[in-house]
């Protein structure tokens, strides 16, 4: 429940790429106002039909609090506290204050209120305050409850309303390959804006919103990490904010799944998964079945607004609707007695459940020495130059790439887009493009193909979003091949239109980024970087 960016892919083969999230070093949720588009308006989620299955008996409680004493147990639970935001722009500092959260009746309250607090805004040891206008609470485990693999189970009731966005979720203990998300997150439950009106794929007028989803975060460190999951309606589409609800996952090496009042709906698999971190300048893989083989702790908390829930279905935060609570009747976490360590010989298995495939892990791009310099660097001409992977962001799977022949200019670089969000790259490990300012230019030869209206084409570099640089090029007409040549230091300069940050061309990770901004085939060939003629 972090940051969003695009997942990654080295085959080029008419590709569509999946939706994915990215986020920061920290126990914050955070995601982009795009993410919140993507998950909120992906195709019908699943409805289950399937029977609960009983799980094995094999699993043995190992660590559970069941809420019945008269406070919550320090001795399981960290109270975090800040005004933060998430790195989401959530609007809820977390406090300390038993108002925000208490036990009472066999029940943990975790309860977002309205009302302005001031309190550290602390992301990345930032020692300054912030007053946001709502108050609330985030409950963890860490070095308290900290396990890996086992049978997890949250029984809980679900807050409604606009700008409400309960998560049940685990973080990795130790950060062993290094900052969000390439060390891992699991998210058990997240949900936004119970029972305001669905904006769901193929939803019928007047549904009501009741997705649940569960997920994955992994990859790189943001903003290149990835992100895979599965939404869901409850078993009878009943709505989770209307009574109590079991969700869990199973984890044992090598897989995850989850359900819901024990009806097994999504796995995910290893071969779905990767971890790669910086050393020394360049990626490292955490090897087989990394991030998901480490210690992680437990989550729970509320959060209002923020860029997933205040971008989705109604929009904002409806201040009428709070206080809202997300409601816990118990917490209990199981140890597989088959296998306890590797968590293997326990498994509740439907085969009605997705299987969620996941991002494969891309290829470590390690150049030459030779990659990049001058006088004269061919990026693409017949071939992509070694060092570099087509790759792509393509949350709405809108867009393909492709290789094809091209009379009288051999292999081009073909490029279709049928929407609005998405585009496509040429990834490359992180490169010093610092001698192409002074008098250096991207050259390369255009055809548009076809498109729709009059859509602008922008040709980016980037150094990991949102240090990206941007520039709009000149088109020729439809159906003719003409040559573009951009100033680097020009380019560079111009920064990012969306997000406000600029390359570092020092450190460029995406030497070539190319995004329609709309419906548009075009083809791209003898894409070079050259000193401009004297």
């Amino acid at each position: 429940m972090m940051k969003t960016a695009p997942y990654s892919t080295a085959k080029i083969t008419a590709v569509a790429f999946a939706i994915t999230l990215a986020g920061c070093a920290s126990d914050g949720k955070v995601a982009t106002a795009d993410d919140a588009l993507e998950k909120t308006s992906t195709p019908k989620a699943l409805v289950l039909t399937a029977a609960p299955l009983t799980p094995s008996a094999k699993w043995k409680l190992l660590w559970s609090d069941e809420f019945d004493g008269s406070e919550i147990d320090k001795k399981k639970w960290q109270r975090v506290e800040d005004c933060w935001g998430g790195g989401n722009n959530e609007q809820q500092c977390y406090t300390g204050r038993d108002s925000n959260a208490f036990v009472e009746d066999g029940l943990l309250n975790i309860v977002a209120k309205k009302g302005d607090f001031t309190g550290a805004d602390n992301a990345d040891g930032n020692p300054g305050t912030r007053t946001l206008p709502y108050t609330s609470a985030k409950l963890r485990t860490v070095n308290k409850g900290n396990w890996k693999y086992g049978r997890f189970e949250v029984r809980a009731k679900l807050p409604a309303g606009q700008g409400t966005w309960p998560a049940i979720w685990m973080l990795p203990t130790d950060w062993v390959y290094g900052g969000w998300a390439a060390s891992g997150e699991v998210d058990i439950m997240e949900a936004v804006n119970l029972k305001t009106p669905s904006t769901e794929t193929g939803a019928a007028d007047g549904e009501l919103e009741s997705r649940v989803f569960g997920s994955l975060h992994y990859g790189k460190p943001w903003p290149d990490n990835a992100f895979t999951g599965q939404a869901t309606h409850l078993p009878g589409n009943v709505n989770p904010a209307d009574d109590f609800h079991t969700y869990t996952i199973e984890w044992e090496e090598g897989e995850i799944r989850w359900y819901i009042d024990n009806v097994h709906f999504a796995t995910q698999r290893e071969e779905g998964w990767y971890s790669q971190h910086m050393e020394d300048g360049v990626f490292i893989s955490g090897g087989k079945n990394a991030p998901f083989n480490q210690k992680f702790h437990m989550l729970l908390n509320l959060a209002v607004g923020g860029n997933w829930a205040a971008n989705a279905n109604n929009g904002g935060i409806d201040s009428s609707v709070f206080p809202q609570t997300l409601a816990v009747d118990y917490v209990r976490v199981y140890r597989c007695s088959a296998d306890r360590w590797k968590g293997k010989g326990c498994a509740s298995i439907s085969d009605q459940a997705k299987f969620v495939e996941g991002t494969p892990e891309p290829e470590i791009l390690i150049g030459d020495g030779n990659f990049g310099k001058g006088p004269l660097f061919d990026l693409y001409k017949d071939a992509l130059a070694v060092g570099a992977a087509f790759d792509g962001y393509d949350p709405k799977k809108v867009v393909t790439q492709e290789e094809v022949e091209e009379a009288g200019h051999g292999k081009v670089w073909k490029i279709t887009k049928a929407g609005k969000v998405g585009n496509v790259y040429l990834r490359t490990a992180q490169t010093d493009m610092s001698h192409w300012m002074d008098g250096g230019e991207l050259v390369f030869d255009l055809k548009i193909e076809s498109k729709e209206g009059n859509p602008e084409l922008l040709v980016k570099m980037d150094s990991g979003w949102p240090n990206a640089s941007d520039i709009a090029v000149e088109q020729p007409a439809v159906g003719t091949w003409s040559e573009v040549r951009i100033n680097v230091a020009d380019l560079i300069s111009r920064g990012n239109r969306f997000a406000g940050g600029k390359a570092d061309i020092s450190k460029i990770a995406n030497i070539l980024v190319v995004e329609p901004l709309g419906v548009m085939t075009l083809k791209m060939d003898n894409i070079r970087f050259e000193y401009a003629p004297k």
